[in-house]
């Protein structure tokens, strides 16, 4: 896998219209990948992005390496790319380590058949722990922080779209190893195309 930073040039009228669409935003990331034909070239290659809070930087992790150059000239005003691999030890069963995650918690409507938004905050908690079974760990402790929601536009015939995101950081402990690791390597939740999903880790601080 591949980790990059991107440092944006807020300045640059292509970032500021792009980071208030997230349709936008979504196929600029998409630029620094191969041009192929492909029904979903996000999911093949996993790529995940989160833009870190007030902040000009974005995070993309991805199976192929991605060459930040293909974008516009004066988009960036810094990125930098390495190879990235969870240390060994951090995936062991038992293992504790601290964490975050931007998410869209929600919910299907059984009725309607759409997705809502799950807003309080004993329901964010709750939909993580349902996360965290599926995906092979458990909560030690969490902090929620609430986000802006996501708004974008795909195209003139088509309905914007809004979901609620949340900021998940604290600390978790590795239970099944396997589809921990698979959480890291494709996300976890919806709007993973859309700056969700990207579940990062680092050694517990003492």
């Amino acid at each position: 896998m591949y980790l990059s930073q991107l440092v944006l040039n807020e300045r640059d009228r292509t970032v500021q219209r792009d980071l208030s669409n997230a349709h936008d935003l979504h196929r600029r990331i998409m630029q620094a990948f191969p041009d192929e034909q492909r029904d979903k070239p996000r999911a093949d290659w996993n790529v995940l992005f989160r833009h870190e809070p007030d902040s000009d930087v974005i995070l993309v992790q991805s199976s192929i390496e991605p060459d930040w150059s293909r974008l516009q000239q004066g988009y960036l005003a810094k990125s930098t790319t390495k190879p990235f691999a969870p240390d060994a030890s951090q995936l062991n069963a038992g293992r504790v380590v601290q964490f975050r995650l931007k998410a869209n918690p929600s919910k299907r409507d059984h009725e309607t058949g759409k997705t809502i938004g799950l807003f309080h905050q004993h329901d964010q908690l709750a939909w993580l722990e349902r996360r965290a079974s599926q995906h092979g760990f458990t909560l030690h402790s969490v902090d929620t922080i609430p986000t802006p929601n996501v708004f974008g536009v795909k195209g003139k015939a088509t309905s914007p779209i809004r979901i609620v995101t949340v900021l998940y950081q604290g600390v978790i402990q590795v239970t099944e190893p396997d589809l921990f690791s698979t959480a890291i390597r494709q996300g976890i939740g919806r709007g993973r195309s859309y700056g969700c999903g990207l579940l990062s880790i680092a050694r517990l601080q003492s």
